[in-house]
């Protein structure tokens, strides 16, 4: 019985002092060999399992960007009778990026809890992209398009990264923070081939994202 009591006491203690923290906040993402950034927003929950050693997931979302594609899809069409059999059309395509990430952050400086410090980690995330196109108007009971191509496409791919950045805690207020990561795109997979037409929004296997938020931490 007395043994069940200490138990039941240090279970209690270590809950009483468990601590997350959880934080909001702005994103832009900078994928190479696109001529503009995306803008978004991300969320972060926090776990610090010493003063300068904490493990992190983050979700990012990055709002999509249109563009009219520099490239043409040649449609064909059903019956060898029509003029032209082979036509040449554009189209309007746009890219979303959803990010699953979890990582590590080593503070130095003042820690994870109280004042300035730096911090920096390895990561690896899970990108999701939703492709939708829309193609020019033509006679769709005339021409198909080309096999395995489509209007909407999806691409599942994973990375590897490094995040860092500074923070700065107020005492019972919180924590406003701002850093960047680089992340790389090891292998990707895509649903159709309407995942990779020419022109942009495009994939990219390289990309920098900047983030500026705030954390709040939350005891029980």
């Amino acid at each position: 019985m007395k043994l069940y009591t200490i138990l039941l006491a240090l279970l209690i203690s270590g809950s009483v002092s468990a601590q997350i923290g959880v934080s909001a906040g702005a994103t832009m993402l900078n994928a190479f060999g696109n001529p503009k950034p995306y803008g978004g927003m991300h969320l972060t929950i926090e776990y610090p399992s010493s003063e300068s050693v904490t493990f992190y997931g983050k979700l990012s979302h990055l709002f999509k960007q249109r563009h009219t594609d520099s490239s043409l899809i040649s449609i064909i069409a059903y019956d060898f009778a029509t003029t032209p059999y082979i036509k040449n059309i554009g189209g309007l395509s746009s890219l979303n990026y959803t990010f699953i990430e979890g990582g590590t952050k080593y503070y130095l400086g003042n820690g994870y809890d109280f004042g300035f410090a730096a911090y920096g980690g390895p990561n690896a995330f899970l990108a999701f992209n939703s492709v939708k196109m829309k193609y020019a108007e033509y006679d769709e009971t005339l021409y198909a398009l080309p096999e395995d191509y489509g209007r909407k496409a999806s691409i599942v791919s994973f990375g590897v990264g490094f995040n860092g950045g500074v923070k700065y805690s107020i005492e019972r207020i919180g924590t406003v923070y701002f850093d960047l990561g680089l992340q790389y795109i090891i292998r990707a997979y895509e649903n159709n081939n309407m995942a990779y037409l020419e022109g942009w929004p495009r994939l990219s296997q390289l990309m920098f994202n900047f983030n500026l938020g705030f954390r709040r931490d939350i005891l029980w």
